[in-house]
């Protein structure tokens, strides 16, 4: 479907859960209240607003949270939503710490692609700042890679880290540019938005991670491939010294806005769509389901939805109220 601005919008991210297992620092800090169950999307709500979308040419779908591997049964709605008529793709985005134990059920739901978050390759840092454990993100990477799914890393690159390693800057993001090159899947460095829970963070701007990259001997050209259905600008880094090629990407919401091609929606886990990032949900789909809504009046919404789409964010003037792991294509 075409919005007002003449973009395409395809693609839809759907969030199965407001529960996280980690406390990322600059994305949730401690939750002491969750939302309360009747008022989460049951899976058949889901698929039916998805039914809706496809008929609107959204066929692409992403999977977050939260964590969505937290919830119960999610590796059979993935299969049920890939397998609806006319969806094109299914992925999901992940903290990585329980991915190790649904691979080979996710390869059988003929899962597209999966984004696995790692900010840093510093066991104790990563505990510092998640309070999670390193090394089941890392098992969680290898057993997706050895699978055959598609796999991308996102990096907040924020300025914290090199504090917490004991490193310089350079060699904390040079370090993921190795391992990610090593394991030929791409990285991606997502700049931070400001958050109401995150003001006491800032990260890099990809002009600086390219600038410590340049400086520890990578070469980086544009390529205009590109790696899903996200916003990144994906450049290839050469080790001069060893002569290994490594994929990263950039994006950068405030640095580099991209609100011109923006091609997604967003559908919370309590049913509330959203058509920005930013604004605040312009309907509220839970309760049209369950007021016996039909699946007219369902599409009927979605498409007012998407119409009603802003031209842009505005986070340079106040900030937002939601997870970090939503941004990410």
């Amino acid at each position: 479907m075409i919005d007002n601005f003449q973009r395409e919008i395809n693609y839809m991210r759907i969030s199965l859960t407001d529960r996280c297992n980690l406390h990322c620092r600059y994305c949730r800090p401690e939750v002491t209240e969750h939302v309360q169950h009747e008022r989460i999307l049951r899976y058949e709500e889901i698929l039916r607003i998805a039914k809706c979308a496809v008929n609107l040419g959204i066929t692409r779908f992403k999977i977050t949270g939260g964590e969505p591997l937290l919830r119960k049964g999610v590796v059979d709605f993935i299969a049920k939503l890939k397998a609806l008529p006319k969806v094109e793709q299914v992925t999901l985005t992940t903290n990585g710490t329980f991915l190790e134990q649904h691979i080979p059920d996710l390869k059988q739901a003929n899962i597209d692609g999966i984004n696995i978050s790692l900010d840093t390759l510093d066991e104790n840092c990563y505990q510092s700042l998640t309070g999670g454990k390193l090394e089941q993100v890392l098992r969680s990477i290898t057993a997706t890679i050895q699978a055959g799914i598609k796999c991308k890393l996102n990096c907040v690159p924020l300025k914290t880290l090199a504090n917490q390693t004991g490193k310089t800057n350079k060699n904390c993001f040079c370090d993921l540019v190795k391992y990610a090159g090593a394991l030929q899947i791409p990285l991606r460095f997502i700049e931070l938005m400001p958050l109401n829970c995150n003001s006491g963070f800032t990260s890099y701007t990809g002009a600086k991670i390219r600038q410590f990259l340049q400086d520890a001997g990578y070469s980086l050209k544009v390529t205009q491939h590109t790696y899903g259905n996200g916003p990144a600008q994906y450049y290839l880094a050469q080790d001069k010294l060893h002569g290994k090629q490594s994929v990263i990407g950039f994006i950068e919401p405030i640095h580099a806005k991209f609100c011109a091609k923006c091609n997604r929606i967003r559908l919370t886990s309590t049913g509330q769509m959203k058509n920005c990032l930013y604004s605040p949900p312009v309907c509220d789909l839970r309760e049209l389901l369950r007021q016996g809504a039909d699946d007219g009046e369902l599409t009927q919404a979605l498409e007012q939805a998407i119409l009603a789409k802003p031209l842009g964010h505005t986070f340079d003037k106040r900030p937002g109220g939601f997870a970090m792991n939503e941004i990410g294509g």
